[in-house]
């Protein structure tokens, strides 16, 4: 069976849900698809100031820690990160930089990769936190499936690249059924990479 790790940071629970939409969405495909959250010692501060980074806190905490090592394990990796500022948040880079010393033997190159991102507005730099992600798994020599033009009949507003929610400016709003229709038309597409992945 192919294994797909799907790391993400969540504060406010909204990458949590699209990576467990993710999830299932790759499981009734016959994936086994796991999920991992990036280490965020301040996870209980933004808790205690946001109201909303109740709702999945526990749910969040109780997932495995992702390390680099489970990237080498996989067949496809999903990263998942807030949008803060134009660009992963911290914690999702210093995930990515941990798995620097693949870089010189190319231990990633050639895993299928994906990518999402959760951004307040949709002028709100999504684009470029994707950007960020791709430009990290290209620089590993992964391999990006991108969910490509087609996920327009679904969702006009999805980047041909990965999935964007946008979430309002108190980050409240959560994925729509309609986003969660465009996790599962992508998932159908990596899912048929995996397949083929000698």
């Amino acid at each position: 069976m192919k294994r797909c790790s799907i790391i993400f940071h969540s504060v406010c629970g909204n990458c949590y849900l699209i990576a467990s939409s993710f999830r299932d969405a790759l499981a009734a495909e016959g994936i086994d698809a796991r999920l991992y959250h990036v280490d965020d010692p301040d996870l209980h501060v933004w808790a205690n100031k946001l109201e909303v980074a109740n709702d999945y806190y526990e749910d969040i905490l109780d997932l495995p820690v992702a390390n680099s090592e489970k990237m080498l394990k996989s067949d496809m990796i999903i990263l998942g990160s807030p949008t803060y500022f134009g660009n992963v948040s911290a914690e999702m880079k210093q995930f990515m930089d941990s798995s620097s010393m693949y870089f010189n033997d190319g231990s990633l190159s050639g895993k299928y990769f994906a990518c999402f991102t959760s951004s307040s507005y949709a002028e709100g730099g999504g684009l470029l936190t994707i950007q960020a992600m791709l430009h990290y798994a290209q620089h590993m020599g992964m391999i990006h499936i991108p969910v490509g033009k087609q996920v327009h009949h679904i969702d006009p507003q999805q980047p041909d690249s990965g999935i964007m929610h946008h979430s309002g400016p108190e980050s409240a709003v959560r994925p729509s059924d309609r986003l969660e229709k465009a996790v599962v038309f992508y998932a159908g597409l990596l899912s048929n990479a995996l397949e083929e992945k000698p």
